[in-house]
């Protein structure tokens, strides 16, 4: 029988091969067609984001930037906006007073219309140039739980967020406290920062991160990631740590002092990690650490501290840029990992040294960075190109991360983590004759060594295509996603799974005030070697009403049915500021929510959500509640 499959997974590679090529082949014909399209492209609702990330877009949506009065790092909020187009808006103001339209952005090198109709939810042009006076607090307090609770966890069940941020140019300071669901302390994560920025000299004190190159030595949870099409990093630099992500920010102070060609900067860290430890000998270090909910996680809270120093020094101006970035951290425990069937850090410190390339042009911009760390040998590489004519916008990137890279808070493109995988991902976005928006990606990748989630070799295909058009108020979305892997583990084996994902959606305004979507998606799982199908469908229905100017409310069902969770699927639903992410939904079962959201006194908003779950003869409550001044 083992033959017999061996031999059947030869042939199909055979096939896999065959196919694969044809689509690249159908892939480069459909972008060389598309060259003669309009592109148009948006972020997709469904996309796995950070909440952070969420609430950034929720609030420039609700509350524009004006681009003749926003400063340098506020237009690096704003999707798409690169720190080279950011510069050139800021050059323009300099040169020509104010815009009058956003249609003015199109006299600056890098913009097309494309582009301006993916960033006009988020800006807005006042004619005359306000000068606002700062000092501006912004307060933010969420909480949650779930019922029915659940036992033997250390703590009780409510999730809280509290975050504080002062800003008063050119000092803004922030605060942040954040407990789990079961963790016992109120306050298991604290951060806290102070920034100063004064005529091309930024300073930071506190927790912060440092956003720079493509990421592959140090990079902040943002806009990477396939779907969208973004996938060159926005190299901000110095970057408040406000996320909930517990270990992936920097603790110390960071400063960077721009010239007119060139850019250096200097950072420092010294922080306490979470780790395994096993009689008291450090297993892992754990840059993206657990609930500390148990005896067992609460053991790993702050058991390796880690003291790091870099930094960096650039020249160019917005066409070209050459960045030399380079860092040493030491640990006060030597890591030494058991196993010795995968490749796992092992040492008491690791170096890392990269150069980062960026050339732009009018439609066309071409990317690198690599990435050596000296201690364990082992090197990373990204290379990217853009092309954006007047109609079209298309990108490649080629990865390759070594089995022995080690950057643990690297947040560059990858399929699933910056170490031990190579591919190449291309992206197509158009705008096609009669109104009609395409979009789509293939990613082909592996990863050739073991790693600790999975001792074998795997390797995959990841597919995308969409196509949006808007008739009258309502806009009509189609949406194929499929995916081709060898990591189901069956009789110890790797065997290929396959996942094929269909959507459509009808959004349609009913009236300025009223919206109503429907969305129906179906998904195919399938082992061949193990002869394993499974099917899932899911139906949502959603009903959104703005009564009042600042007041909006929102009811949807959800009606789904897998046979497991490999047929799972996932779907974003609209949430407080805090809880947004797209989650999975798989068994037989129905979800029906109300959120509600209003502008109270003055500046305080009020967020109010109830969730409720019935699933396999059971019904779980969920109750959220976010209050916010700003």
């Amino acid at each position: 029988m083992m033959a017999m499959i061996f031999a059947r997974r030869k042939k199909r590679t055979k096939n896999v091969f065959i196919v694969n090529m044809l689509l690249i082949t159908s892939y480069v014909l459909l972008a060389f067609l598309a060259l003669l399209a309009e592109e148009d492209f948006t972020l997709d609702t469904d996309i796995s984001l950070s909440s952070e990330v969420m609430e950034t877009l929720e609030k420039l949506k609700e509350k524009p930037l004006d681009i003749n009065s926003a400063t340098f790092n506020e237009l690096l909020q704003i999707p798409y906006i690169t720190p080279v187009l950011a510069f050139r808006i800021e050059n323009y103001r300099k040169k020509n007073g104010v815009f009058n339209s956003s249609d003015d952005l199109l006299m600056i090198a890098g913009f097309n219309e494309p582009l301006l109709a993916n960033i006009s939810p988020f800006i807005t042009v006042k004619k005359k140039r306000i000068l606002l006076k700062r000092g501006a607090l912004n307060w933010k307090t969420t909480w949650s739980n779930v019922y029915p609770t659940e036992e033997g966890y250390l703590g009780n069940s409510s999730k809280l967020s509290n975050k504080i941020r002062y800003s008063n140019e050119p000092f803004e300071a922030g605060l942040g406290a954040y407990k789990d669901a079961y963790e016992r302390s109120y306050f298991d994560f604290l951060t806290f920062y102070t920034l100063a920025r004064m005529e091309g000299l930024s300073i930071i004190a506190g927790d912060y991160g440092i956003d720079i190159g493509e990421r592959l030595i140090l990079g902040y949870p943002g806009f990477i990631f396939k779907s969208s099409g973004i996938i060159k990093s926005k190299e901000a630099i110095l970057v408040p740590y406000r996320s909930g992500f517990e270990d992936f920010s920097l603790r110390g102070c960071a400063l960077q002092k721009d010239w007119k060609m060139l850019r250096g900067g200097a950072f420092f860290s010294c922080k306490k990690l979470d780790a395994t430890v096993d009689d008291s000998i450090v297993k892992r270090a754990l840059y993206d650490c657990e609930y500390h909910r148990t005896e067992t996680t609460s053991e790993k809270k702050d058991r390796l501290e880690e003291r790091l120093i870099g930094g960096f020094f650039g020249t160019g101006g917005d066409r070209f840029r050459l960045t030399i970035t380079s860092l040493a951290a030491e640990y006060d425990k030597p890591v030494e990992p058991d196993s010795v069937h995968y490749y796992r850090f092992r040492g008491k410190g690791y170096g890392l040294t990269g150069l980062h390339a960026f050339f732009g042009r009018e439609q066309i911009s071409c990317w690198s960075e690599i990435a050596y760390s000296p201690t364990t040998k082992g090197t990373g590489t990204i290379i990217g190109m853009s092309c954006k004519p007047q109609k079209t916008t298309v990108s490649i990137l080629y990865r390759n991360y070594s089995e022995k890279f080690y950057s643990p808070r690297a947040f560059a493109f990858s399929e699933s983590e910056v170490r031990n995988e190579e591919g190449f991902y291309s992206y197509i976005a158009s705008r096609l004759p009669h109104g009609f928006n395409f979009k789509a990606y293939i990613d082909i990748f592996s990863r050739p060594h073991p790693t600790y989630f999975n001792q074998l070799s795997t390797k995959g295909t990841a597919v995308f295509a969409s196509c949006e058009k808007k008739i009258l108020k309502t806009t009509i979305y189609m949406r194929y996603k499929g995916r081709e892997k060898n990591s189901y583990q069956w009789e110890n084996m790797n065997v290929r799974y396959e996942r094929h994902n269909i959507r459509f959606s009808l959004k349609t305004a009913i009236s300025k005030m009223n919206r109503f979507t429907i969305l129906w998606e179906g998904l195919i799982f399938s082992v061949p070697d193990a002869s394993l199908q499974e099917k899932g469908n899911l139906l949502s229905l959603s009903f959104r009403s703005s009564p009042l100017e600042n007041t909006s409310f929102e009811t949807g069902f959800v009606f789904f049915s897998t046979e497991s969770y490999n047929s799972r699927i996932y779907l974003f639903i609209n949430d407080i500021p805090g809880f947004m992410y797209t989650r999975p939904f798989y068994d037989n079962g129905t979800d029906f929510y109300i959120l509600f959201k209003a502008k109270a006194i003055n500046n305080i908003r009020l967020y109010c959500k109830l969730e409720i779950e019935h699933k396999e003869g059971e019904s779980e409550r969920t109750y959220k509640v976010g209050l916010e001044w700003r």
